[in-house]
């Protein structure tokens, strides 16, 4: 039988200073942080009352979506068990191991900023409104809780407001696939968590 200690040698956890949200069991989304990380297992700084046994679903920046059952809580926070295979597990343990290797500068310059719509547990299409009603059709490139890289042919200018299903923010710039968005909020409602963008 594999103790918690063995599974800590066997996962290092590594300290991670990223935020994000997660969906409590009752449907409310919350607000959290990562105390620090590992392969099976993430633990959150968050108030919410959660307690052992629970499922829940988070979002980090930087890393993405994970599903879990809380294992253990503690004052401040709670521990969550995660179960990671084949390319989403590589790609992880890379950016753990960025943030190993750098620590709080890691995570300054943003080594892995973004996270794909698989990653996030999304579609990648969706539809892109100006303010002013238009839409259009566009595709999730790579995403953040902060923003997003949006393929479209709807070029809007930099600095207007824009919506992506219910995620409202600005345009910051253009790519060669489109647009690049900076959110101006952070979805309430707790469908937003599995679907941000639909």
């Amino acid at each position: 039988m594999t103790t918690d200690k063995q599974e800590r040698r066997r996962y290092p956890r590594v300290p991670v200073a990223v935020k994000g949200r997660f969906l409590a069991p009752d449907g409310t989304e919350h607000p959290c942080s990562i105390r620090d990380m590992s392969l099976s297992g993430i633990a959150l700084v968050a108030e919410a009352p959660i307690q052992p046994g629970e499922h829940v679903i988070v979002y980090l920046d930087d890393f993405g979506r994970f599903e879990g059952t809380v294992a253990r809580t503690y004052d401040g926070g709670f521990a969550i068990e995660t179960a990671l295979t084949g390319l989403r597990r590589e790609r992880v343990a890379e950016r753990l191991a960025a943030y190993a290797k750098g620590g709080e500068a890691a995570a300054a310059k943003r080594v892995f900023p973004r996270y794909s719509p698989q990653d996030a547990g999304i579609e990648e299409g969706s539809v892109l409104t100006l303010a002013d009603g238009k839409t259009a059709p566009c595709r999730i490139v790579d995403m953040s809780l902060g923003g997003a890289n949006v393929a479209t042919e709807l070029r809007a200018p930099i600095g207007t407001h824009v919506s992506i299903g219910r995620m409202k923010g600005r345009v910051v710039r253009h790519t060669a696939e489109g647009i690049a968005i900076e959110f101006t909020d952070i979805p309430e409602r707790a469908s937003a968590l599995s679907r941000p963008f639909g």
